[in-house]
C-alpha cells in the first residue's frame, strides 16, 4: 500500500435529501446540487446540431481540406488513423447479451467481456472518421454494421460497481461512433431509432443512477474519473437523442455536482507557482494513470459542451486548464526520459464508504505511473492556445511529445488504451 495514504474511520453524520418516487424514473433528472450562487448554470444558448459531440460539420470540412492538401500535422494524424488495426473492412463485431465489467463477483458471477465493447465501439468510431474524411461509403457501412449488431444483441450492463465504468466509457464511445455516421444514407431510419433507444435503455440508466446515487456510498467515494466518464456518457446520449434536459444535467453536474466530477471537487487545491496557475487533481495523490485519464475524459466533456454552446473550457478563469497544466507538468518527460519538473501538493482528506464513514489523507503527489502516455493533449493545447489564445505551456509540451496522437489499438491491448477516443492531432489541430 502506498505510504502516503493514511486510512482512519470516523463517525460522520451525513444528511441526504433526495426526492424519489417508489419506482425509479430514469428519465426524470434531478438537479445535482442546490444552487449556491446567483449565476445561471447554463450561460450559453444550447443548440444541438449534427454531427455534434466531439466533432462538428465545420471541423470535418476544415480537417478534410488539410488532409487532402497533404499538410502537417493533419496528414500525420490521418496516417496514424490509417495504421490502426481496427480500421479494417473485414472487421467483425462481437456483441454480447450482457456487457460485463466487474464480473467474477457476487453481483455478476460470469467473467468480464467488456473488451468486446471497447474494441467494437472504437472500431466503429474509427470507421466513421475514415468515412467522413475519405467519402468511402464502405467504412460507414462497416460502422453501421458494428453498431446495429450491438443494438440487436446487447440487453444490459452487468457487474459489480465497475459496471459504472462500462456505462460511462463505452457509453461515450458508442454514442460518438453513432454520431459520426448518423447522416449515412445506408443507415435505415428504423435501425438508427433502435440504436438510440438502445443507448437510452442500456447505458443511460446506469450512468444516470451512478451520478445520482454513487451506489449508495458517500458522494466523494469514487475518484474523479468515475464521475467524468458517466458525465460524458450523459452528455453524448443527450446529444445523440436531441435531449437538452440530459445535456443540461451533465453541464450542471460539472459546475455543481455532489461528486468529484464537479470541477471544484476534481481540483483539491490551486497553486500559484511564479505566476503559473496549477490545479492539483483529486486523483494526483492516487496515481498518474488515472490522473491523466481525467484529462482525457474532462477534455472530451468540455469539447462536447462547447459544441452545443456552453464554454466550460473558460469556466472559472480556465479552471480546467489549471488541472491540465498541473498534470502535464508533473508527467512530462524530456528527450532523455527525465522528469524536468516538479509540482507542489497540498494534503487533503478523501471521505469514502457509506455515510462517509471512512477517510484517507493523501499527503504527496503520487509517482505511480508517472509519465503515463494517453492521447489527451492535442484537444487541450489547441483549444486554449489556438482557439482562445491562452498560454498552455505544459499541455503544449505533452502534445508535441505524443504527436501524432493515435487511438484505440495503438496504446496497448488493455482497457486504458481504449479509455479515450484519441486522434487529436488529426481532429483538433488548428
Amino acid at each position: 500500500m502506498i505510504k502516503n495514504i493514511i486510512k482512519v474511520a470516523i463517525p460522520v453524520v451525513f444528511l441526504v435529501m433526495v426526492a424519489m418516487s417508489c419506482k425509479k424514473d430514469f428519465y426524470k433528472l434531478v438537479n445535482p446540487q442546490a444552487e449556491q450562487t446567483n449565476e445561471p448554470v447554463i450561460t450559453g444558448k444550447l443548440a444541438i446540431a449534427h454531427p455534434g459531440m466531439l466533432h462538428t460539420a465545420a471541423d470535418f470540412t476544415f480537417v478534410k481540406s488539410k488532409v487532402d492538401a497533404g499538410l502537417a500535422p493533419w496528414k500525420d494524424g490521418y496516417d496514424k488513423l490509417n495504421s490502426s488495426t481496427l480500421l479494417s473492412l473485414s472487421y467483425t463485431a462481437s456483441p454480447t447479451v450482457k456487457l460485463i465489467r466487474g464480473g467474477g463477483s457476487l453481483e455478476e458471477p460470469e467473467a468480464d467481456n467488456y473488451s468486446n465493447a471497447m474494441r467494437d465501439s472504437h472500431a466503429a468510431y474509427q470507421m466513421g472518421l475514415k468515412w467522413k474524411l475519405s467519402g468511402d461509403d464502405r467504412y460507414a457501412a462497416k460502422a453501421v454494421e458494428i453498431l446495429n449488431a450491438w443494438a440487436r444483441v446487447c440487453k444490459s450492463i452487468s457487474g459489480d460497481s465497475n459496471k459504472a465504468l462500462a456505462s460511462g466509457i463505452y457509453g461515450l464511445s458508442f454514442a460518438n461512433a453513432a454520431e459520426l455516421v448518423r447522416g449515412y444514407s445506408g443507415w435505415a431510419a428504423a435501425d438508427f431509432n433502435i440504436y438510440k433507444q438502445w443507448m437510452l435503455d442500456v447505458f443511460y440508466p446506469v450512468a444516470s443512477d451512478f451520478l445520482q446515487r454513487h451506489n449508495g456510498t458517500c458522494p466523494s467515494h469514487y475518484w474523479t474519473n468515475w464521475d467524468a466518464a458517466n458525465m460524458c456518457a450523459l452528455m453524448a446520449i443527450g446529444i445523440l437523442t436531441d435531449d437538452k434536459t440530459k445535456v443540461e444535467f451533465a453541464i450542471t453536474y460539472f459546475k455543481r455536482g455532489v461528486g468529484n466530477g464537479n470541477i471544484d471537487n476534481a481540483i483539491t487545491a490551486t497553486h500559484n507557482v511564479n505566476g503559473e496557475i496549477l490545479g492539483q487533481g483529486q486523483e494526483s495523490g492516487r496515481d498518474q494513470g488515472h490522473g491523466v485519464l481525467v484529462i482525457s475524459l474532462l477534455g472530451s466533456f468540455c469539447q462536447m459542451a462547447y459544441n452545443v454552446g456552453e464554454d466550460l473550457f473558460s469556466y472559472k478563469n480556465n479552471k480546467f486548464l489549471s488541472l491540465c497544466e498541473y498534470t502535464a507538468k508533473y508527467n512530462y518527460t524530456d528527450a532523455g526520459g527525465a522528469f524536468p519538473y516538479t509540482v507542489p501538493f497540498s494534503p487533503y482528506v478523501r471521505y469514502f464508504n457509506a455515510n462517509c464513514a471512512s477517510s484517507e489523507t493523501l499527503t504527496e503527489v503520487s509517482a505511480v505511473s508517472r509519465g503515463d502516455i494517453r492521447p489527451s493533449w492535442e484537444l487541450v493545447y489547441n483549444h486554449y492556445a489556438k482557439v482562445k489564445g491562452v498560454g498552455a505551456k505544459y499541455s503544449q509540451l505533452f502534445a508535441e511529445k505524443v504527436r501524432p496522437e493515435g487511438g484505440g489499438s495503438q496504446y496497448g491491448p488493455n482497457s486504458g488504451g481504449y479509455d479515450q477516443l484519441g486522434f487529436g492531432t488529426l481532429m483538433y489541430s488548428k
